[in-house]
């Protein structure tokens, strides 16, 4: 087997069996993956994390002090998810993928590129489940400060970043949050079943 080809084959593996729940901030991600954590492993947002420690210890790596660090951060810390949930060959769902840091750039006026080159490398499932924004529910609170309307300039960003790394969509309905996680659940189980066609 040639190098290309090994490659190939590892990347449909973990593809296979690591999911994306993406989606701008204040859309229901973390709710939806709260009620999938009995079926699967999953992965929160490390967006979330980075700016509670930062701003826990009076950090400068936040998208107002330091974007490009931020972005940094955010990129490190999803290769590395990636990579454990690779290596343990089990189903995984995350809170947000590798592109989605190509957004955190894009929207924070920070070179995409590191991020974009990543994304060619990590993969995940093909295609994508993604949460549109829904002003009815949207709040914000110490990490989530962007206004609506800034929202939805973010999740132009997200559609543009996960185009650019080649994956598809799949649109998660507005609805009650135990539909709706059932409605991921049932995304996932779908195309992860060993028989499962490409797509």
């Amino acid at each position: 087997m040639s190098s290309s080809a090994g490659l190939d084959a590892v990347h449909r593996v973990t593809s296979s069996t690591l999911f994306v729940l993406t989606g701008a901030p204040g859309v229901g991600k973390s709710a939806i993956l709260r009620q999938l954590e009995g079926s699967f492993a999953t992965v929160p947002e490390p967006a979330r994390e980075v700016l509670a420690e930062e701003r826990a210890r009076g950090g400068d790596f936040v998208p107002d002090r330091d974007a490009a660090r931020f972005v940094a951060l955010l990129l490190e810390r999803a290769i590395r998810a990636h990579g454990a949930a690779a290596e343990s060959g089990v189903v995984t769902v995350f809170d947000r993928g590798v592109p989605d840091c190509i957004a955190y750039a894009t929207v924070l006026r920070v070179d995409p590129g590191p991020a974009l080159e990543a994304s060619l490398l990590h993969r995940y499932h093909r295609e994508v489940a993604i949460l549109e924004p829904w002003p009815e529910i949207y709040t914000t609170d110490d990490e989530r400060t962007m206004t609506f309307d800034q929202t939805i300039a973010f999740h132009e960003a997200i559609i543009d970043a996960y185009e650019r790394a080649n994956y598809s969509f799949a649109v998660v309905p507005h609805d009650a949050i135990d539909r709706r996680a059932e409605h991921v659940r049932g995304f996932i189980l779908e195309r992860s079943a060993p028989n499962a066609a490409p797509r």
